[in-house]
């Protein structure tokens, strides 16, 4: 079906629903960042295949919304559609609310599927018009019946992530969720995000691509712990060792039903930044909602001693794929044809030869030359570059170990680098050695940390527009909250949690360079002063020596490089053949 035939369907039942103006966003009801097939309905309505994005129609126009990552892959796609495109972040291009406040006369009826808005949103919006005087229905979804030929639901079998990976029993985790209920003044908690619930329940699945979940909803409350899960799902010996240890399983979608069933003395928490507007509404309106961030996913963050141990060795080998695949790209390139499709496909042959290896943690970011400037930059055959042996190519992967979750940007020069590519190389080197060095008071919010990222840039008149450091999960998503190291995020950073450190620096036209490595964050001393926190450095991969000037790095920030890669060799090396090791100890070189 065209573009055109679909957006005439919409807006004849726009019609028939007495609805004015529709938005679709790109989203499922986990409101997850990756999604199942069937739930891309952004994608299908409007053509742009990105996974960011929000698409309103009225009955005259139509436009998208996307951030710079995908703004030539959405002119693109929605070339030759009556689709406006809406750069996000540029001065001249309208938010969505400003937008619809244009659109929209008084008494005109906005229609969403509260099912794939998380409260937050929904509520905002539902504020914006109701001051407008601008009529709202949130829970109407008119893609479901237009949309001919839909995808199914994943119905992969899920599977424990044994103790021996997780560390914490499921009893143990949900002992600790209900003390920290008790002192939020709650008797029950909501999970909907996938990694909450599948965290919790030492479950793991195949559901969606990258990030190693089964669709599920949870609901825990003094008494009961229920996993909403479609049956077919759970082998008899997964639902009985559930059953075991006091899980009580329901169908996947009678979860409405459960909230439903609260009594008006009940209270129950929700994260409305993580949690589906129609669920909400299913709440009885006398049940007191506290909103605040997931319990879960504040227990999840603080990574148990047996998940650290995992992380160190998923970077084993994580680190020997690497060694293997950086070692084929300097031997190869210039006798083979090497384009950016082809790097990102080898690599993911070096990491499926590990043990516990089980998938890509994320579609691999593989920018050579001017690409390397795009952000998040998705190659796809017709955009993407051969490689040539000049210039720096940047290449952001990461794999799902069933030990842990790996995160690694690596940007090499591929032969003589100008004064230029090393002062900017440097620049970006020295902000992510500064994280890595940092020892901290207890309670030093990431905020605070990401200046010394940028500390360098800075005297230069130079700044990068994304976060220094998100969140890892442990054999879970590759993106994990509630704590960053970026600008806007005040929360402290704390024993336990994992996070990357990836300073950059991008010239539009010219070049983008990335460093990266995942950190943990642990315990350094304690003194008259108080309790001071350090980062351990996980991820194992040399970085390249040939583009660092290295009269601009700090005696610290050389001693800092050369143990770096001291413990990179020590800990690869034992794992390669001679040829491999070889190379890895002339990378490792003392600068």
């Amino acid at each position: 079906m065209k573009t055109s035939d679909k957006l005439k369907r919409l807006r004849d039942l726009m019609k028939k629903n007495g609805i004015d103006l529709y938005i679709v966003p790109s989203s499922d009801p986990h409101i997850s960042e990756y999604l199942p097939d069937y739930w891309k309905s952004r994608s299908w309505i409007s053509g742009f295949t990105g996974s960011s994005g929000t698409f309103a129609i009225t009955q005259t126009k139509a436009a998208l919304w996307t951030d710079s990552r995908y703004f030539l892959q959405a002119e693109n796609e929605l070339a030759n559609t009556e689709i406006e495109l809406c750069k996000q972040g540029l001065p001249e291009t309208p938010t969505l609310a400003n937008w619809l406040n244009t659109q929209l006369d008084k008494t005109d009826v906005v229609g969403f599927d509260g099912n794939v808005f998380q409260v937050s949103l929904a509520k905002n919006i539902i504020e914006q018009l109701y001051k407008s005087e601008i009529n709202c229905k949130p829970n109407v979804d008119l893609i479901k019946p237009i949309w001919e030929k839909r995808p199914n639901l994943p119905k992969n079998k899920a599977f424990i992530q044994e103790l021996k990976y997780a560390g914490k029993s499921i009893n143990e985790k949900l002992a600790e969720i209900r003390s920290l209920m008790k002192s939020k003044g709650v008797n029950s908690y909501l999970m909907c995000a996938l990694d909450e619930v599948n965290w919790v329940f030492n479950i793991r699945g195949n559901d969606i691509n990258y990030n190693p979940v089964v669709l599920s909803y949870g609901f825990i409350d003094e008494n009961q712990a229920i996993l909403f899960i479609e049956l077919n799902k759970l082998t008899e010996n997964i639902a009985n060792s559930l059953n075991e240890q006091g899980i009580t399983i329901k169908p996947y979608n009678k979860i409405e039903k459960q909230l439903r069933k609260l009594a008006n003395s009940d209270s129950i928490l929700i994260d409305p930044a993580r949690t589906n507007y129609k669920l909400y509404t299913s709440i009885p309106k006398k049940v007191k909602i506290v909103e605040s961030t997931g319990i879960a996913t504040e227990l999840k963050a603080h990574k148990n001693s047996v998940e650290l141990e995992g992380f160190r060795n998923a970077m084993v080998q994580d680190g020997v794929a690497l060694a293997e695949f950086f070692f084929w790209l300097e031997n190869n390139l210039g006798k083979e044809k090497i384009t950016e499709t082809s790097i990102a496909d080898k690599l993911a042959d070096f990491r499926g030869k590990r043990n516990e290896f089980v998938s890509e943690s994320f579609n691999s970011i593989v920018g050579y030359a001017d690409h390397g400037a795009i952000v998040h930059y998705s190659t796809t055959k017709e955009s993407e570059y051969e490689i040539k042996p000049k210039g720096f190519l940047l290449i952001d992967s990461g794999g799902q170990y069933r030990n842990g979750t790996t995160d690694i940007t690596r940007t090499i020069h591929l032969s003589e680098p100008t004064e230029e590519e090393k002062i900017d190389f440097t620049l970006v080197l020295k902000g992510m050695i500064q994280i890595s060095m940092i020892k901290f008071p207890v309670g030093t919010r990431g905020s605070q940390l990401d200046t010394l990222a940028r500390m360098a840039m800075w005297k230069l008149n130079i700044n990068y527009g994304h976060g220094t450091g998100h969140g890892v999960g442990s054999f879970m998503n590759v993106h994990e909250g509630p704590m960053q190291i970026r600008p806007d995020n005040h929360l402290p950073i704390e024993v336990g949690e994992v996070l990357s450190n990836e300073p950059g620096l991008y010239r539009q036209g010219k070049h983008g360079i990335r460093t990266e490595n995942l950190i943990a964050c642990t315990g350094d001393t304690e003194n008259e002063f108080g309790k001071f926190l350090k980062f351990e450095t996980l991820t194992l991969c040399p970085i390249d020596i040939k583009p660092i000037k290295v009269d601009m790095l700090l005696t610290d920030e050389k001693e800092w490089l050369n143990s770096y890669h001291k413990m990179v060799f020590d800990r690869l090396s034992p794992h390669l053949d001679k040829k491999h090791k070889d190379w890895l100890k002339e990378k490792t070189m003392k600068i």
